[in-house]
């Protein structure tokens, strides 16, 4: 084909609590979104991660099923809110994979896992998740991971290369990720086939570049934020094009849809937390506190 059409989703946050997650229902804002994705009709849609709110089998299904009903190739990777056995056991149907490459053409998709310290690699029982992997999975990747990504990107005859990730390279505040983006010059100073990497994790819409090599950030889903602004965005998506050679289109859809239409201002205490100013346990408190004022 001339070109690749892909549809990237991330931090759908499923969750089968009331309220869903961060007082928005995230079913609600999955089937707004699909709907918009059925009339793209892409050619592939890329799920980053955070597929569940906490990463149990109830919400797997859930994502399942609503995945499964785009009717249309998807293929997921898990963000640190996901558990990766119930995930694999749970997640797959017909049109639903998880699998950790995929060629297209002249293209290899690569799916890595950035949820360095969530689990551990036992030597029989192969990967196992921490029970607050929520909070460990910062973003990094494993020695075995890295050393994955180098041999596909060194050994494959594809012409062009994509890395998908659930962390994105370059944050600041509370995404800086120290040492992430040294991994990422790794590789790309063994691999020039890589194009580009496309990740999710900060609810937000930005372009940025780690290490000479063009990063781009999905909003969420369900609740997205413009840092700079500081105001609460509706959902969102982005969509991709990939060229045979080797070009890449891209740009973010923020859904206009009434339900979602008031773009809040945040308090400050917002920034402070996502400037890394304020510790998670500061910020559950003030959350709470703010969840009981408006409820």
């Amino acid at each position: 084909m001339a070109s690749i059409r892909v549809v990237q989703l991330s931090d759908l946050h499923f969750s089968t609590k009331p309220g869903g997650y961060m007082l928005r229902d995230t079913a609600e804002t999955f089937a707004a979104v699909a709907d918009r994705v059925r009339v793209d009709a892409p050619d592939l849609v890329v799920v980053t991660g955070d597929i569940a709110n906490e990463g149990k089998v109830d919400e797997y299904e859930l994502a399942g099923d609503a995945l499964a009903a785009l009717d249309l190739p998807v293929h997921c990777l898990p963000g640190n809110h996901d558990f990766v056995d119930p995930l694999h056991g749970v997640l797959p149907r017909p049109n639903i994979a998880v699998q950790r490459s995929l060629r297209i053409d002249g293209w290899v998709f690569l799916f890595g896992d950035s949820n360095l310290d969530g689990g551990e690699h036992d030597p029989t029982a192969g990967w196992t998740d921490h029970p607050d992997r929520v909070d460990l999975a910062r973003g990094g990747i494993t020695t075995q991971e890295l050393g994955w990504l180098r041999r596909q990107l060194d050994l494959g005859d594809a012409d062009h290369a994509m890395l998908w990730l659930h962390h994105p390279p370059g944050g600041t505040g509370m995404f800086e990720r120290p040492g992430y983006d040294d991994q990422i010059a790794e590789l790309v100073g063994a691999a020039t086939p890589l194009r580009a990497i496309a990740a999710g994790h900060e609810h937000a819409g930005v372009d940025r570049a780690s290490a000479g090599v063009p990063s781009h950030v999905c909003p969420s889903t369900g609740v997205c934020i413009d840092f700079d602004a500081l105001l609460l965005m509706p959902p969102g998506y982005r969509r991709f094009t990939f060229h045979d050679d080797g070009r890449i289109d891209t740009e973010v859809v923020w859904l206009e849809d009434e339900r979602w239409a008031d773009r809040w201002k945040l308090p400050a205490w917002v920034a402070e937390y996502f400037a890394g100013q304020m510790t998670d346990d500061e910020m559950k408190a003030r959350m709470a506190e703010a969840s009981g004022e408006s409820g």
